[in-house]
C-alpha cells in the first residue's frame, strides 16, 4: 500500500508538511490544500479553530474503489487520501455530483469515474486561495495516481 507522501508524489504534487501541525500526517500543497489521512485531517481540524466547518472528503471515495474491484489495495476508510474543504464545497457540490453522476449501485469503469472526478472538482471554486485551476489539477493528477497505484 502507497502511503499519502508516495501517492502525492506519484501525482506530481508538490507538498510539505504542514507547519501548524508538524508530524501529523496534514500535508500543504503547492495550491494551499491540506492533504492527509481522513483521520489525520479529522484530528487536525478539532485543534484548530480556523477549520470550525470544514470536513475531510476523500479525494477518491471509497465506494468508488470498491466498485472498481481495487479496495484491497488501499487503506482502510479511515487513512484513506483526503482533502479538508469547506461544508458546502464538500456536501453542496463535489457530493451532489458526484452522486448525481455516479450514484451507488451503478456499474463503472476508470474512464467514468475520472470524467465524475473532472465534473466534480471543477466546480470546488479557488476555497484555500491557491487558484481554481492548480486546486482542480491537484485533485484531478491524485486521482490518477490512485486509480494508477490500484492497477486500474
Amino acid at each position: 500500500m502507497q502511503t499519502i507522501p508516495q501517492i502525492l508524489q506519484s501525482a506530481s504534487v508538490r507538498s510539505q508538511d504542514y507547519p501548524r501541525a508538524p508530524r501529523q500526517g496534514v500535508f500543504l500543497t503547492a495550491a494551499n490544500q491540506l492533504i492527509g489521512s481522513y483521520n489525520a485531517l479529522t484530528r487536525f481540524r478539532a485543534t484548530h479553530p480556523a477549520y470550525t466547518g470544514w470536513e475531510a472528503h476523500h479525494i477518491v471515495e471509497a465506494r468508488d474503489l470498491d466498485r472498481l474491484g481495487i479496495a484491497r489495495q488501499f487503506p482502510v476508510y479511515e487513512e484513506q487520501i483526503s482533502v479538508l474543504i469547506p461544508k458546502a464545497a464538500h456536501a453542496d457540490r463535489i457530493n451532489s455530483i458526484l452522486n448525481r453522476h455516479n450514484p451507488a449501485g451503478m456499474v463503472v469503469n476508470t474512464q467514468f469515474l475520472k470524467q465524475a472526478y473532472k465534473d466534480a472538482y471543477s466546480v470546488i471554486g479557488d476555497y484555500c486561495g491557491g487558484g481554481e485551476k492548480p486546486i482542480r489539477d491537484e485533485l484531478m493528477s491524485i486521482v490518477a495516481a490512485v486509480f494508477r497505484a490500484g492497477g486500474v
